[in-house]
C-alpha cells in the first residue's frame, strides 16, 4: 500500500530538498560568522552541561531540542520519498548527513564540530522515522476501515 500518490511524492521530494537547504543554511552557510580556529568537541555532553549550569535551562533546551528538532524532518520525510523504507537506511543517511555537516563546520570554521550534535541529530532522525511509522500505520488502519465500510456485504 502506497502512503502517498506520485504527485504528492514529488511535492514531498521538493519539500525535503528545501529542508536540506534550510539546515545547510543554519549550520554551514552562515555569512559573517567564522571562528578564528577550528573547533572540535569530542567530550560527550560536557558543553551542554556547562550551558545548562551557566546559561540556564532555556538555552540548554534550545540547543538540545534544536539538534533533535532540526533532524526530525529528515527521519520523517526520507522514508516517504524512498522506495525502500528501511529504518537502518534512514538512520544511516541521517547519521552521514550529520557527520558531513560537522566535518564541513570543522574545516570551514563555521561552527563547532561536536559529537553531541551527531548523536542528537541522529536521535532526531530516529524520532522522525518512528513518527513516520506511526502516521503510516494510522493511515493504513483508517483506509482499511474505509474499505470495509464501502465494500458490499
Amino acid at each position: 500500500m502506497q502512503i502517498v500518490s506520485e504527485k504528492k511524492k514529488i511535492i514531498l521530494l521538493m519539500l525535503f530538498f528545501v529542508y536540506i537547504l534550510v539546515v545547510l543554511n543554519l549550520t554551514i552557510f552562515r555569512f559573517g560568522f567564522q571562528y578564528d580556529d577550528r573547533q572540535l568537541n569530542l567530550m560527550l555532553f560536557t558543553k551542554l552541561i556547562s550551558i545548562y549550569r551557566n546559561a540556564g535551562v532555556s538555552e540548554f533546551l534550545r540547543l538540545f531540542l534544536g539538534n533533535i528538532g532540526w533532524f526530525f524532518p529528515f527521519g520523517f520525510l526520507l522514508p516517504v520519498i524512498m522506495k525502500k523504507k528501511s529504518f537502518f537506511a534512514v538512520i544511516v543517511f541521517g547519521f552521514i548527513f550529520s557527520i558531513i555537516i560537522e566535518t564541513i563546520q570543522f574545516f570551514t570554521r563555521k561552527g563547532v564540530a561536536e559529537l553531541d550534535d551527531v548523536i542528537l541529530n541522529t536521535l532526531g532522525v530516529v524520532i522522525g522515522y518512528l513518527s513516520y511509522k506511526i502516521v503510516y500505520r494510522i493511515k493504513v488502519y483508517w483506509e482499511s476501515i474505509s474499505m470495509q465500510k464501502n465494500s458490499p456485504r
